[in-house]
């Protein structure tokens, strides 16, 4: 699904006659990555914001309106469950039901556990 922030970039592309390729290669990422950004599946980091702004010249009144789209796309984050196995989908749905009721202590053991992976 296309974000906020998606729509943004694309308008930019649009504006300058690019393709998603072409804007990827300018902001020294993959075009895999910057399609993850605008469909919601991966987060923008402020310094892909800042490269944004710098490269594409974006004035002031503009950067305020990406911002204001880059906020709203990093305050929620969409996961396709479609091609996921049962179990996928399964801790996906409770995950997303118990969210907002979990402790920090929980929070900090779901990170610690999710993390350890990347540790290894």
């Amino acid at each position: 699904m296309l974000t906020l922030l998606g729509k943004e970039l694309r308008k930019i592309r649009i504006n300058n006659d690019e393709i998603l390729k072409d804007m990827a290669s300018k902001l020294g990422i993959t075009s895999a990555y910057l399609s993850a950004i605008e469909n919601g599946k991966r987060e923008p980091t402020k310094k892909f914001m800042d490269t944004l702004f710098s490269i594409y010249n974006i004035s002031k009144n503009e950067q305020q309106n990406l911002i204001q789209a880059y906020q709203s796309t990093i305050e929620s984050i969409n996961i396709s469950l479609s091609n996921q196995s049962k179990e996928h989908k399964d801790l996906g749905l409770v995950f997303a039901r118990k969210f907002d009721g979990l402790t920090q202590e929980q929070i900090d053991k779901l990170i610690k556990i999710l993390n350890k992976e990347e540790d290894n």
